[in-house]
């Protein structure tokens, strides 16, 4: 890959199901956050089909998983679409798997910059039963996560060059 997108984000807009800041989490609540070299927090979204798909379907299926939330209405996010597309046709088979995850809140846009963008990989989109954003507290969007067939984080939106690295280390 010969050129290097750099990318603005879009802020996500909070849903009802997250917290306000102003809530604090006592000694009994204990929630994960991800972090790099930490384990993949799982979660399930809802296909295009209707189907339920977790994350945890495709870690270890593949060396790589990068996990890219997305919004149709996200500039920077459609931007990045081509340069995922390009990343993913130059691994060989087995080596990476993307999963899109949408935060769109109205399906019908999902739905019809699926049809425009024509992403060959897995797709999924949050909703009021699956709020997968919050577990990987994403504020802007696009935010990607790296993540190695063992289950282990290996970056949080890395640029283009810095997952390239892992995707072409042997």
């Amino acid at each position: 890959m010969a050129a290097t997108i750099t990318l603005v984000a879009c802020h996500q807009p909070a849903t009802e199901e997250q917290t306000p800041a102003t809530d604090t989490v006592t000694v009994e609540e204990t929630v994960a956050v991800p972090e790099v070299g930490g384990q993949f927090i799982d979660f399930t979204a809802v296909t295009p089909e209707g189907n339920e798909l977790s994350l945890s379907e495709l870690v270890g299926q593949t060396d790589f998983v990068l996990v890219d939330f997305w919004a149709s209405w996200c500039g920077p996010c459609r931007r990045l679409i081509p340069v995922l597309k390009e990343m993913y046709y130059s691994q060989p088979a087995g080596r990476l798997q993307i999963f899109s995850c949408s935060v769109d809140r109205e399906e019908a846009d999902w739905r019809t910059a699926l049809e425009e963008e024509q992403m060959p990989w897995a797709q999924a989109r949050e909703d009021e039963d699956h709020v997968c954003s919050d577990l990987y507290n994403v504020e802007f969007i696009p935010h990607t996560v790296l993540i190695d067939r063992e289950g282990k984080i290996l970056g949080i939106n890395l640029e283009e060059p810095e997952i390239q690295e892992f995707l072409f280390a042997e």
